[in-house]
């Protein structure tokens, strides 16, 4: 196949797959690159599959956690596959490469250089087993606002409240604006922010609640 899934990521309603005319509702999609060209493409789970073949896309990297799903069958595709590899350790090595040195670098000023030289190895060659292992005796051993639990609560957060904030007028963003400036410099998301935040999505249309 010409095709490899190489993550599952946020999206927002608005897009559509790139490979048929649906859009994306469930607001997760997998992330596709082509192996001739580079480019990478969105798509629901059955176009990935028929794209990159069975089993493509169980187990891939996944960066969407802490958005929950507003259409389950468009999430994780056949039953079982959203959650294969959970305890995949090259799984893990890899989400934490790509939201430490990738989304979340420019917000957080979170890199580190030898996680920085793993992220491009990881794209230019493919990481080891004890480059998979060192990347993640890394992450176990990072304080609290650098744990692959918290990166991936901090991403899904800002994506939404960035979505959010595009979506209201500018005279009603105070909070989202104020809440995200605080998520950034403190590096973490207290439990009062959360029910706040859902508060506020919840009545902006495209948005999910946050877990």
């Amino acid at each position: 196949m010409p095709y490899q899934v190489i993550r599952r990521d946020l999206t927002e309603t608005t897009r559509k797959c790139d490979f048929c005319p649906k859009y994306l509702t469930s607001l997760k999609a997998y992330v596709l690159k082509d192996l001739e060209t580079g480019k990478l493409s969105y798509a629901g789970p059955t176009c990935a599959i028929n794209k990159a073949g069975e089993g493509s896309i169980s187990g891939v990297p996944d960066l969407t956690k802490f958005t929950s799903a507003t259409n389950t069958r468009e999430v994780g595709g056949p039953i079982g596959q959203g959650r294969a590899g959970e305890n995949d350790p090259e799984k893990r090595a890899v989400e934490y490469l790509m939201l430490r040195e990738y989304k979340l670098v420019n917000e957080l000023k979170c890199s580190y250089l030898v996680l920085r030289e793993y992220y491009e190895k990881l794209n230019s060659q493919g990481l080891s087993e004890s480059d998979i292992r060192h990347i993640n005796n890394i992450a176990a051993k990072a304080p609290e606002n650098l744990t692959l639990a918290t990166l991936q609560k901090i991403y899904n957060y800002l994506f939404w409240i960035d979505v959010g904030i595009g979506k209201l007028p500018p005279e009603k963003n105070d909070f989202l604006v104020g809440v995200r400036k605080t998520i950034v410099s403190k590096g973490k998301i207290s439990e009062r922010q959360k029910i706040s935040i859902n508060r506020w999505l919840e009545n902006i249309d495209g948005v999910p609640q946050l877990k």
